[in-house]
């Protein structure tokens, strides 16, 4: 019984021998194409007898190079028109070629990342009371906060007590603002 479910297991799944064959299948293929002596109707069958017979368990860009392939050589074209292979290529393609083996994939999608100022009021959306104020209160406290970080108060109970005037006037300063 342990032998028939041992078997069972092992027969599923892609056969490494079909993976095998289709990898060496498509590298002849390829080969005929880095060749000038081979005729276009070798490369055609060779492509076409590929896409037949070993397109179980290839990537999907290999067969769509295959289908591509077929195309242009019954075209008769001998990657003589690179337009077609550019534009057809870039068409089907889900992810950028890439360009370092240790540099990241490039950004595919365009993010913006914004801007540092809040965008203008508009004049169907009225702003809270005090907003103007408020914003620039808060650019005086950022203002306050990186001058206390300034070589001439480089202790600690210096930046500290710093800090403390900073968070003092922006009080005030919000203050200021709802009265």
């Amino acid at each position: 019984m342990a032998s028939c479910c041992l078997f069972g297991l092992s027969a599923c799944g892609a056969s490494i021998h079909a993976l095998y064959e289709g990898d060496v299948r498509f590298e002849h293929c390829m080969a005929f194409d880095d060749r000038a002596e081979v005729k276009d109707t070798i490369r055609t069958a060779c492509w076409d007898e590929w896409l037949k017979f070993y397109t179980f368990g290839q990537t999907r860009d290999r067969i769509e190079y295959a289908k591509l392939r077929t195309r242009q050589l019954r075209g008769g074209s001998d990657f003589a028109d690179e337009t077609l292979l550019a534009s057809e290529s870039r068409a089907s393609q889900a992810v950028p070629e890439p360009t370092s083996a240790m540099a990241p994939p490039p950004m595919m999608m365009a993010v913006d990342a914004g801007t540092s100022a809040p965008p203008p009021p508009t004049d169907d959306k009225p702003l809270p009371p005090g907003s103007a104020c408020s914003a620039a209160c808060e650019t005086s406290w950022t203002k306050c906060k990186k001058e206390c970080l300034t070589p001439i108060c480089n202790r600690q109970p210096c930046i500290g007590r710093c800090e403390d005037s900073c968070k003092d006037e922006y009080s005030e300063c919000m203050r200021n603002c709802f009265m």
